[in-house]
């Protein structure tokens, strides 16, 4: 293959011989000025983009230039040295945790019970459990024994559906209060429903029900459940859940209303739905049919085929107060500019800190800029902490619309910036900054450039903590290197799949080649100096 890409490259390298001998504007003469014009011009571009003045690390040092060298040589050490910096080296001591952790593992078999652990360490179990295959009904019955508040099982396919009945049975009455199921299978259906429902509503402290891939559980049973848990219940998440329909979104509306005054209800404060078969009528009677979500904070409607403009402004219009903190409408191909709107609207106390719109491919660059802009008669722009653009139109995701929402995320009063197009160079921008910035940026598949890097770098220097510009093809070593020059330690993980346009001098030249701490996922790999070809 790359004899064939070199070859390809001589061939196009000789016929743009031939064509300038042969083009008739090469026999023009330059101009004396010519010369002083292209320096002013370069010195005007390099005060405008300073991350054109970065130079890579290796080659600010003295016989530091490797081009020379094995390509697979300096893919092997470089892949070696983060591996030792990132702590899994050959020299790799595992943690006092790990060791205790992976010692239970091996011998659970002989654990009767765990006693008074914290939540994180029967997760860390129940993970290295299945990630080793041991992950059985025994395993289970010690994971779920009488005195746990919170059950979260990474894989509960060799659960039957008894024994997890047998174990509600004793811990729903001794106070368990979330249940965070992920790959349900066969444990979850109308038995476990019967169970919860039989036991006392007054003895129910479930404030969490998480289930992914229940399929056995069905609309009227998932509305029983919802029914017999509303009290306490604040977190409702369910995630592929094929039986799911209109009993249970009339559920909802009628166990969280306020129009009850039997004290009952409880508060809905999170509601995730995804790759769930609802029709528009049953998302509709969410929002319209009663004040159910008044109080919720974190909303999540992704993969779902209903979802449209109207399904999501009756829906955020029935929030009230401000109060909404997280959007995720994902991979909703109706989506149009005007959820922009309706999530700006909602934004009413300017709480809001996670948007995410992932595969949205309707959305404009006018649309996301006006959403990011400051407007008389509307909310200030959202503040973000989290913000996840991936997989949209590559022209519409610009450095407009990246540059617009890291100004937003930074500058407490947005009116501040409207005029700061003025001066271009972004580097004048850290005075300006007032608060803390993205700390999770998500723009897979854009046409950002250097630009934005560089905006990033003075707008979210103490707060950005991860940034994914996988084949984003317009990106850079110099704006890449400028960028994490510009960033604090905090800064931990960059993904770079398919940037096949980056060579050694950002992958090892980058500041924080040596300190470590910077994780970097997905290296192309691509011999130094050859062209990008797509």
């Amino acid at each position: 293959a790359r004899q064939m890409i070199a070859a390809r490259e001589e061939a196009r390298l000789l016929r743009e011989e031939q064509q300038a001998e042969t083009d008739p504007t090469n026999s023009k003469g330059s101009h004396p000025l010519d010369e002083a014009t292209e320096l002013a011009l370069e010195k005007k571009q390099r005060l405008e983009n300073p991350s054109m003045n970065w130079v890579s690390r290796h080659k600010r040092t003295v016989g530091g230039d490797t081009t020379n060298a094995n390509y697979y040589a300096k893919r092997r050490r470089r892949f070696n040295q983060q591996k030792s910096l990132m702590g899994n080296g050959s020299n790799y001591v595992p943690s006092l945790f790990q060791l205790c952790v992976n010692y239970l593992v091996l011998n659970f078999e002989h654990i009767e019970t765990l006693g008074l652990v914290d939540h994180s360490i029967r997760r860390a179990l129940c993970e290295r459990l299945v990630a080793q295959g041991k992950m059985n009904g025994a395993a289970f019955d010690v994971l779920a024994e009488m005195g746990v508040e919170t059950l979260e099982l990474v894989d509960c396919a060799e659960v039957t559906q008894d024994q997890f009945c047998d174990a509600m049975r004793v811990l729903l009455p001794s106070g368990l209060r979330a249940i965070l199921l992920k790959h349900c299978g066969r444990c979850f259906g109308k038995e476990v429903v019967q169970v919860v429902t039989e036991i006392k509503r007054e003895k129910l402290e479930l404030f969490a029900i998480s289930l992914a891939g229940a399929y056995l559980l069905k609309d009227g049973d998932c509305a029983k459940l919802i029914g017999a848990a509303s009290r306490t219940l604040s977190s409702v998440d369910l995630t592929a859940c094929p039986l799911i329909g209109t009993q249970f979104c009339q559920a909802v509306g009628v166990h969280f209303s306020s129009s009850v005054d039997d004290g009952v209800n409880g508060c809905l404060l999170e509601l995730s739905l995804q790759n769930i078969p609802l029709t528009k009528e049953a998302l509709l009677s969410l929002g319209a049919s009663s004040d159910a979500l008044r109080n919720l904070r974190s909303l999540k409607l992704k993969e779902i085929e209903a979802v449209d403009d109207e399904v999501v402004s009756i829906i955020l219009n029935s929030i009230g107060g401000g109060s909404l903190e997280g959007v995720d409408l994902s991979d909703n191909p109706q989506l149009t500019d005007e959820i922009l709107s309706s999530i700006r609207q909602t934004n009413v106390n300017g709480n809001l800190r996670a948007l995410q719109l992932s595969g949205l491919k309707n959305l404009t660059a006018i649309g996301l800029e006006a959403f990011f802009t400051p407007i008389d008669g509307l909310p200030s722009p959202p503040m973000l902490r989290k913000l996840d653009l991936s997989q949209c139109s590559f022209d519409e995701v610009n450095d407009a619309v990246l540059i617009l929402a890291a100004k937003a995320a930074s500058f407490k009063r947005s009116s501040t910036y409207a005029a700061g197009e003025d001066n271009p160079n972004p580097e004048n921008l850290v005075s300006q900054v007032s608060s803390k910035g993205l700390v999770h940026v998500n723009i897979i598949g854009s046409g950002v450039s250097d630009k934005a890097m560089e905006t990033l770098a003075a707008t979210c220097s103490s707060s950005l903590e991860e940034l994914d510009i996988s084949f984003c093809v317009n990106v850079s070593d110099k704006g890449l290197g400028y960028l994490v020059s510009k960033l604090g330690y905090q800064f931990a993980k960059l993904h770079i799949w398919g940037l096949a346009q980056l060579t050694e001098d950002f992958l090892d030249g980058h500041d924080r080649v040596e300190e470590g701490g910077l994780e970097i996922v997905g290296v192309w790999m691509k011999k130094s100096g050859g062209r990008s070809l797509r």
